[in-house]
């Protein structure tokens, strides 16, 4: 995103990338990542503290001036990449110049910070991790690595309108301007609360039955909805997320699944 770009559909705001030049240092689950969706961002050139944007409009929550990092959470519900709309809460880190108070509100697309090297830091970077919750419990997981609950990754959470992508490839979608509808823009697979079990499969792998890698059980939860990422297999498959195996696939050919410019069931990555 830009300085002071903003984004929003039917009254919601879209949750735009944070940064106008996207490198990733280390990525989620790599090295101190260990059992996080936690990212280190630097900007176009290396050693420069690029600031970063409100990707929307947040409240402080927490603040650790000994790491320059921020606990922030959206002021109401928002639209993510993933089709989640609700409450997101997020960490940023190394901030040298951090002068972020808790209660003050930034609005989307307002300076939220500079990437910096404060706290342990071998360079300048953005260190940032997104959760799709309103809890705010910060704790250890099992590499002894603090982490939020029901922590996401970057491209599960953030359109990357006006990002300049430079070493992720992965991260070059969704993409969600001003300029586009929901329906114009997002495709969904709905699996209807009549289904028990659904199989999913890893992306590379042919979607027959000794090939599937877990199941999903949209009556449990009334319907599932996910948001279509691509199609394989000459369009019988397409991808999704899930919260348990990332991103898989499933089989949609002449089932009862069905595609929906808006989600109908129930949206996450259960």
């Amino acid at each position: 995103m830009l300085k002071g770009q903003k984004s929003k559909i039917d009254n919601i705001e879209n949750v735009l990338c944070p940064f106008t030049d996207l490198y990733i240092t280390q990525g989620a689950g790599e090295g101190t990542h260990k059992g996080t969706m936690s990212i280190d961002v630097r900007g176009k050139k290396s050693g420069e503290r690029y600031p970063y944007y409100a990707p929307c409009t947040v409240k402080c929550l927490k603040t650790y001036p000994e790491s320059g990092q921020v606990m922030w959470q959206s002021t109401s519900k928002v639209r993510c990449a993933n089709g989640y709309i609700g409450i997101i809460t997020f960490m940023t880190a190394h901030d040298d110049t951090m002068d972020a108070k808790i209660g003050q509100v930034v609005s989307q697309g307002a300076k939220l910070g500079n990437m910096g090297t404060k706290g342990n830091s071998t360079g300048v970077h953005c260190h940032i991790e997104f959760s799709t919750s309103s809890n705010t419990t910060w704790q250890k997981n099992s590499f002894g690595i603090y982490s939020f609950q029901n922590e996401q990754d970057l491209d599960s959470i953030c359109f990357f309108d006006d990002t300049n992508i430079l070493n992720r490839k992965e991260y070059l979608k969704p993409k969600y301007t001003n300029s586009i509808t929901p329906n114009q823009e997002n495709k969904y697979i709905n699996l209807p609360p009549t289904v028990e079990s659904w199989a999913v499969y890893d992306i590379s792998v042919s979607p027959i039955k000794k090939n599937a890698k877990a199941y999903l059980n949209p009556k449990k939860f009334g319907g599932l909805t996910y948001l279509i990422y691509d199609y394989h297999d000459n369009n019988t498959t397409v991808e999704i997320e899930t919260k348990d195996y990332g991103k898989v696939k499933i089989y949609i050919s002449d089932t009862v699944g069905e595609i929906t410019n808006t989600p109908k069931y129930k949206t996450g990555s259960y």
